[in-house]
């Protein structure tokens, strides 16, 4: 197909994509309820202006943003000519439409029960029909309008020796246009019309428009606002603005008849794993839904979200967890780019494992099992007893971005530093742009430390591996051999915690000195401890970002990283926007899944 016809042909996809995305009821009672994807926005053009007075929009604001708005429309430009007559009503014709487009949109992917019945039939699977796809957009053109550019385009794509073909037929009493080229096939062709105000794309052939078409005539053929998965998601995290439905049943049914039919079957191996066995011991099967929704305001923007399972099996049994609160623990220090509690029991996690590998395949097991009590036995020490054993159910992270790596890091892009200030350059100023520390529980921290040394010694010259220093009482370990890299990475064991560090050796002194001393954490700083108030009961995860430092970050690197991409900006951090908004999530876990939030807010709101 030629780039032209391309273009023409994807704008109808992409002109409403763009901005948004969840629809008006009217227009989910077109998509189908077996759809595997379904997106939709109740109102696009109110929720693109919500975006743009929200927090978003300050990058819309921004000189980046111009830089890149007109860097891409003279890569638009580029593609026709500069002389070329067809440019301008080009251009036109696509600003008509999409101010066209006002209201609802909705997408959906579906028909995988027909490819599934094609294999049933014998048929290869690189053979199998595509699947259904459908577009929807509310518009005020007119089924004249579409005639009148479809029009336009067979005469621009002809005189441009382009491949164009249109048809037209009766579809369940409503006429069709078939646009593609003149060899396609019946099923590859695009069907476009207006009906009811409605802008329709659909792909899949004549018997998906037809279905379409005839939704709701009859018990059997149900939209997606009747699909009980799809309510009882929305149900639980509430509609937004805009919002993104999946349906994994009838992935998982096309890959359980792929399995039987023997079109997707694991080659012969040693550890005789069977595809089947592989998906059973995964628990595919447990897989039902996933949702996402948004809901955008002024001053905040909000995702929410939910995964459903039938049953906690498998890798989903990972999941699971026994319902206790994350803990928000003081020695979390403030001015943090990014922190994390979770509850999770990490005794439990090798256990699941050794439960998948088995029903993956016994003679795996067998191997990895003898192979790590052959490693025991050589170092004296039951690693999966008292080291693994020893993990708690309490798990914290947090990150701070160094001070000096923007700083750093924007000069040498800016080319702002001399031959002598680029000798003296320490290397640990642009290896690592931040100082991480992950804090884990421990049950028994004394046999927890012994069995963990032990191993090293048994595994290795443990001693000879790390650097040794106390602060406060508590003996630090660092890697020896980083220094030169200008990593750091250590290790510490307090009365109750498994310290790992990598970064900044002073970031790991100051958690110790809050962790004895009762110090204001992240958790008290106004604006944090305000949020957390419209938190739920027993949300065994709590996430914070500091997105304005996340922005500090990127914006040495985002010239760089556009050129990369063959884009000559010539983008300089100073046209990035700040970003003044944190970002405050949360997870809970169901008796049928998990559902999580995540919200921005401006730094210093109350």
């Amino acid at each position: 197909m030629k780039p032209r016809l391309c273009s023409i042909l994807s704008f109808f996809l992409f002109v409403g994509i763009a901005d948004v995305l969840v629809a008006k009821s009217k227009l989910l009672e077109r998509i189908p309820s077996d759809s595997v994807l379904v997106v939709s926005v109740d109102d696009w053009s109110d929720f693109s202006e919500k975006i743009e007075d929200g927090p978003f929009g300050l990058f819309a604001k921004s000189p980046a943003w111009r830089k890149m708005s007109e860097w891409m429309e003279d890569e638009f430009e580029s593609g026709f000519g500069e002389e070329d007559p067809a440019l301008e009503e080009m251009i036109e014709q696509m600003k008509e439409w999409k101010d066209s487009f006002k209201g609802g949109l909705a997408m959906s992917v579906g028909g995988l029960d027909k490819m599934v019945g094609t294999l049933s039939d014998g048929t290869e699977f690189q053979d199998l029909p595509p699947p259904s796809a459908i577009f929807l957009l509310e518009t005020e053109k007119t089924d004249k309008d579409l005639v009148k550019t479809l029009r336009w385009m067979k005469k621009e794509i002809k005189r441009s020796d382009g491949d164009f073909g249109w048809d037209r037929s009766k579809v369940a009493g409503t006429e069709v246009h078939w646009i593609g080229t003149k060899k396609s096939k019946d099923n590859e062709k695009a069907a476009v019309f207006i009906k009811e105000k409605i802008f329709h794309l659909i792909l899949g052939g004549e018997e998906n428009v037809r279905e379409a078409l005839l939704l709701g005539s009859d018990a059997s053929s149900k939209a997606i606002s009747d699909n009980d998965q799809y309510l009882d998601l929305f149900d639980e995290i509430g509609d937004g603005d805009a919002r993104l439905f999946m349906n994994f049943k009838p992935l998982v049914s096309m890959m359980e008849e792929l399995v039987e039919n023997s079109k997707f079957e694991l080659p012969e191996n040693p550890f005789g794993m069977k595809t089947e066995g592989l998906m059973e011991a995964l628990g595919l099967d447990s897989l039902d839904c996933l949702g996402l929704q948004i809901d955008a305001s002024d001053e905040s923007f909000s995702l929410s979200s939910a995964f459903f399972v039938t049953k906690y099996d498998g890798i989903f049994s990972l999941m699971e967890d026994d319902g206790k609160k994350a803990n928000l623990h003081s020695f979390v220090p403030p001015g943090l780019m990014s922190a994390s509690s979770v509850r999770y029991d990490l005794s439990k996690l090798w256990p699941k494992m050794e439960e998948m590998m088995k029903e993956m395949s016994p003679q795996l097991f067998l191997l990895v099992n003898s192979q790590i009590q052959a490693f025991e036995d050589q170092i004296g020490v039951p690693f999966r007893k008292n080291v693994l054993g020893s993990l708690g159910d309490d798990l914290v992270s947090f990150s701070r971005l160094n001070a000096d790596w923007a700083e750093t890091v924007s000069q040498l892009f800016l080319d702002e530093l001399d031959d002598d200030e680029l000798d003296e350059l320490d290397a640990a100023q642009l290896s690592s742009p931040t100082s991480d520390v992950y804090a884990i529980s421990l049950r028994d921290p004394k046999l927890f430390d012994q069995a963990l040394r032990a191993t090293m010694d048994g595994a290795t010259k443990g001693a000879d591996m790390f650097v040794e220093r106390k602060h406060k009482g508590t003996l630090i370990r660092s890697m020896r051999g980083l220094e030169q890299a200008g990593v750091s990475l250590s290790y510490a064991v307090t009365d109750k915690w498994l310290l790992l560090t990598m970064g900044e050796d002073q970031f790991l002194n100051q958690v110790i000195d809050r962790m004895q001393s009762d110090q204001k954490s992240l958790w008290d700083r106004k604006d944090v401890k305000s949020a957390l108030r419209d938190f739920p009961d027993q949300v065994s995860q709590v996430e914070y970002f500091d997105l304005g430092q996340l922005m500090e970050m990127l914006k040495p690197m985002m010239g760089e990283m556009m050129e990369d991409e063959g884009a000559d900006l010539d983008l300089k951090p100073r046209d990035l926007p700040d970003f003044p908004y944190f970002m405050l999530g949360w997870a809970k876990y169901l008796k049928r899944g998990m559902v999580s939030k995540i919200t921005l807010f401006p730094k210093g709101s109350k």
